[in-house]
């Protein structure tokens, strides 16, 4: 008995090879737009993320040309940069959470026609699981590594403002201040428990994976059982 996972109704038809496989990259494209209105909120996000590491980067470059008198305006600057980072980060962190979940969910998909791909009856419902797989699995990947931007961007301006300022004989007040700031690490979160780091990217994949093979193994575990138990 065979345990099929996902049906996918389509015509069964006799086509040439060139019109198959035209039929096969339209039906391709066609699931990749079917899927783009699931993967808005990672588009909106890469996109914001894109945005403040940008404006942290030109915020590095200025300091090179700051001069000591004007560091209270560039620390009240940081400062406003760290506000708008907190509050997107307030607002969207558990959305980031529940869009990550749903893009891990679907690469179990991927697993089974990789392990099970007697269970797929043709190519067409192969093509159906994979395009859901790969739009999942960019989405992903691009909204986790939008968030390790604005983490990378930060310490790249730690680097700069340390080199800037340890190079000076005698540093003001605000100086000292605006460097303790840009010591505390810059970064946005999932769900305000785990920061958004590009080692959190790769840990993360590494283990939605190795739990989908578990959870498979499990699943043929169960209909092993299943069968045995109807042949007694």
């Amino acid at each position: 008995m065979v345990n099929v996972r996902m049906k996918v109704m389509v015509f069964e038809i006799s086509l040439p090879d060139p019109a198959l496989w035209i039929m096969a990259l339209l039906f391709s494209a066609t699931q990749l737009f079917i899927m783009l209105p699931m993967n808005n909120f990672a588009v909106f996000y890469m996109i914001v993320c894109r945005h403040f590491q940008l404006v942290i980067t030109n915020f590095t470059k200025y300091l090179r040309t700051v001069h000591n008198s004007e560091y209270e305006k560039v620390l009240n600057d940081y400062i406003s940069i760290r506000k708008f980072v907190s509050e997107m980060d307030n607002k969207i962190s558990f959305l980031v959470l529940t869009s990550s979940l749903y893009n891990a969910c679907t690469m179990y998909f991927g697993i089974s026609v990789i392990l099970h791909p007697e269970e797929y009856f043709n190519v067409f419902q192969c093509l159906a699981v994979s395009c859901l797989v790969i739009g999942s699995s960019m989405a992903y990947f691009g909204l986790t590594m939008a968030g390790s931007l604005i983490y990378e961007s930060g310490n790249d301006l730690w680097l700069q403002a340390h080199k800037v300022l340890c190079a000076k004989p005698e540093i003001t007040i605000f100086q000292h201040r605006f460097l303790s700031m840009v010591e505390k690490n810059l970064f946005v979160t999932v769900w305000k428990i785990l920061p958004i780091t590009r080692n959190f990217v790769f840990t993360v994949t590494g283990t939605v994976l190795t739990y989908c093979v578990a959870l498979d193994s499990i699943q043929s575990l169960k209909n092993i059982s299943a069968m045995w138990n109807c042949m007694a």
